[in-house]
């Protein structure tokens, strides 16, 4: 690759990775291409993007975007996986992947301004996503209110009770 060619990447990475939200890395030695083709094409369905590159070209666009972190992780092959949305659903991507192919590793990720070791991206992987946390809420929010639509509901609805009652008995009294 020529040296042009290498600027060109390393601005291209910093660009992508100033907009990104996470950036998770992994260990793909010994995976097979279509096994890296089924995941890059995805984690790109998905609006992220899925690179391999090399360790020094990696790390000098991360050091560009003041992104230190991650410079004891860039050692042999290493895939980086930048993150523009929601990050709990390529986490869920990655963790699937790491399970269907043994060779595919998530090694770590970097999110909110820190590292994220293994552990942290697979928990990450294990919360719920944006929208079901926003759904969850919602119907926190929604169940008082329902509950007493349902009480006020039913003033009315026992006093209808009494009413029929008292008409049934006087209808049989009359009998």
């Amino acid at each position: 690759m020529k040296r042009s060619d290498k600027h060109l990447l390393v601005d291209g990475l910093k660009a992508k990775i100033g907009k990104s939200t996470a950036i998770f890395l992994a260990d793909y030695k010994g995976c097979t291409f279509p096994e890296l083709t089924a995941i890059r094409s995805a984690i790109k369905s998905t609006g992220n993007d899925f690179r391999v590159v090399k360790n020094r070209l990696l790390k000098i666009a991360l050091n560009e975007n003041e992104i230190s972190a991650l410079d004891g992780d860039l050692k042999e092959q290493t895939a980086c996986t930048i993150v523009f949305g929601e990050p709990t659903e390529v986490a869920k991507l990655l963790k699937k992947f790491a399970k269907d192919y043994k060779k595919f590793e998530i090694r770590s990720g970097y999110f909110e301004g820190s590292r994220l070791s293994k552990e942290d991206v697979i928990a990450l992987a294990d919360l719920p996503s944006r929208e079901e946390l926003l759904a969850r809420m919602l119907g926190s929010m929604n169940a008082p209110v329902k509950n007493f639509v349902s009480l006020l509901a039913n003033i009315p609805r026992g006093f209808l009770n009494v009413l029929n009652a008292l008409k049934d008995k006087k209808n049989n009294n009359n009998e």
